[in-house]
């Protein structure tokens, strides 16, 4: 009889997690589509996307090197490392060993969407069967999770790697089951290094407060020590995947204040490019004054959530009254601190009030190498967010009686899909098969510019900066005919560089000097203009257009 109950328990528990694989990949269809899972279709991604594909292009060809990820060709030394070019390195360490069997264009984002979204899915039934939620419970609310707006506008962004949010809820399971293992502690760790350095952050706080929590609960000076080992191998690890490769000027070059929470944006459905919401009047919506808090500051909960939340404060204000005042749990506590240290982080020292900042503080000095690296700040309220979303849901499934939970997670349901729908209908009409096929592709041949530049090996851009126009034209153009650039499109770069070969390239002008190796690449037609006569006597000027009517201003040294 027990073993017959043991094999019922295994088999309902596989069907759980079978049931909600399937759901993530029906949700996944409908919203993104699984056309877009084709290694070989570049077309679609957006250009903080396309230039992940271009990291890893140049990286699936270079000799592996310590620290690991390091990439020459694309920046020459301006940007060294994919892990600036949100290349998502957990997939190009996979992938990397059979590049000699994949084609050219091989990219394998869209399959990490599908990846995240069945993910978050079987964390999402880990957390709910810890508290004893029925399947159809679970389907409900791992709905709700899979629509979160959160991460559905982080693909409008072309933020992949940001939209990995089942890595917080790992992290949150592994809180929920108390784990003291620094193994299972530093494997969520590594693999969230591997996919982008702000995601890691958010585990390592988790961590944090995980360890306070075993230290206030067992007082084992034990468990400090392992955190300390915890700590030292996650900072060799960012050593060995490339995290220290550009200056500390650029890591800790500040902009945190830029990108922030607003204290009213959980309510805001004003994206960087739509309006999430069907329902949220005017009156209540607001665009931020700053850009970089519309771009970052979106944390939008959705109707449905809302209404969650609301009814959840009710029973805990109705608890408070009619019951007696219960002890509060240390992991209760120290979730709470946690929480208040990410809203306090996300909202910076410049607090904003529906758009408009009400009043600032001086951060202090020591706590800004902190804050620096981190300029994307509102980041840090996603880990509330969950908290606050699956707390809240938690309670009304403790309050609400059983005949009824279902039905309320499924209102809760509709009027969110219903709220978010904006949202979803613009993600589907980018997706849309026919709206791919019918968008104007890049030249993936540029047989013009090949054909003048065949004997050179490098494109100088004049003057290199951030995401020079024509940048994915000319980057997939390199990386095809194995040319070296110097300049690219990255989160980080070495700026010393940058400005060395911003003197060196005058130099080259001004000395009539060019390397013989290079062609000089110009988009700025004064410039090109100005420096073409000082070299005529040792160039040729060259003016060539691609398929689509791109122009390409080249100056070529005589060989």
């Amino acid at each position: 009889m027990i073993r017959y109950s043991i094999m019922l328990f295994y088999v309902r528990k596989k069907k759980d997690i079978l049931i909600l694989f399937i759901l993530a990949l029906l949700l996944f269809e409908y919203i993104f589509g699984f056309h877009l899972i084709n290694f070989k279709n570049i077309y679609w991604l957006p250009d903080d996307a396309f230039n992940g594909f271009l990291g890893w292009s140049f990286y699936r060809n270079t000799s592996e090197t310590l620290p690991l990820f390091k990439i020459f060709n694309y920046g020459m030394g301006v940007g060294s490392t994919i892990i600036y070019t949100d290349s998502l390195p957990i997939m190009a360490l996979i992938f990397k060993p059979f590049s000699s069997l994949l084609p050219i264009d091989f990219q394998y984002l869209g399959l990490w969407l599908l990846i995240s979204y069945v993910m978050t899915s079987y964390f999402s039934n880990l957390i709910l069967t810890k508290f004893g939620f029925s399947l159809i419970n679970k389907i409900l609310v791992t709905a709700i999770l899979l629509l979160s707006p959160i991460v559905l506008e982080r693909f409008i962004a072309g933020h992949f790697n940001l939209m990995s949010h089942w890595l917080i809820l790992w992290g949150f399971f592994l809180y929920q089951k108390n784990e003291k293992s620094t193994r299972k502690w530093l494997t969520i760790l590594v693999i969230s290094i591997l996919v982008h350095g702000y995601m890691f952050a958010m585990i390592m706080i988790l961590a944090i407060f995980q360890y306070i929590r075993i230290y206030f609960e067992g007082k084992d000076k034990k468990d400090l020590v392992n955190f300390l080992v915890l700590f030292i191998v996650s900072l060799i690890s960012l050593g060995i995947f490339g995290y220290f490769e550009v200056q500390a000027e650029e890591v800790f070059h500040g902009g945190w204040g830029g990108y922030r929470l607003d204290l009213l944006s959980f309510i805001n459905p004003i994206g960087r490019s739509l309006n999430w919401s069907s329902f949220m009047s005017e009156s209540i919506s607001f665009a931020p004054s700053q850009i970089g808090d519309l771009i970052e500051g979106f944390n939008y909960f959705g109707i449905g959530v809302l209404l969650n939340i609301f009814i959840a404060i009710c029973f805990l204000i109705k608890e408070n009254i009619t019951s007696a005042k219960k002890k509060t749990k240390i992991s209760t506590k120290v979730l709470i601190f946690f929480s208040i240290f990410m809203v306090l982080f996300a909202l910076t020292n410049k607090i904003t009030f529906m758009g408009n900042e009400i009043f600032a503080y001086n951060m202090p000095e020591f706590l800004k190498p902190f804050t620096r690296p981190f300029r994307a700040s509102a980041r840090f309220f996603w880990p509330v967010y969950y908290i606050i979303l699956l707390g809240t849901i938690f309670i009304n499934y403790r309050n609400i009686k059983n005949i009824y939970i279902s039905a309320f997670f499924f209102v809760i349901l509709i009027l969110q899909t219903v709220d978010i729908y904006p949202g979803i209908k613009t993600i589907r009409s980018f997706n849309n098969k026919s709206y791919l096929e019918s968008r104007i592709k890049m030249d993936t041949n540029q047989l013009e510019l090949k054909g003048v530049t065949e004997d050179y090996s490098k494109i100088i851009y004049v003057f290199p900066e951030y995401a020079n126009k024509n940048w994915r034209e000319l980057i997939y153009f390199a990386y095809k005919n194995d040319k070296k650039t110097n300049f690219g499109y990255f989160a980080r770069r070495n700026w010393d560089i940058q400005e060395d070969y911003i003197r060196k390239i005058k130099n080259q002008f001004n000395n009539m000097d060019l390397d013989s190796d290079s062609i000089y690449y110009f988009s700025d037609k004064k410039i090109y203009e100005e420096l073409s006569k000082k070299v005529a006597s040792i160039s040729t000027k060259v003016i060539v257009q691609d398929s689509n009517g791109l122009n390409h201003m080249l100056i070529i040294p005589n060989k």
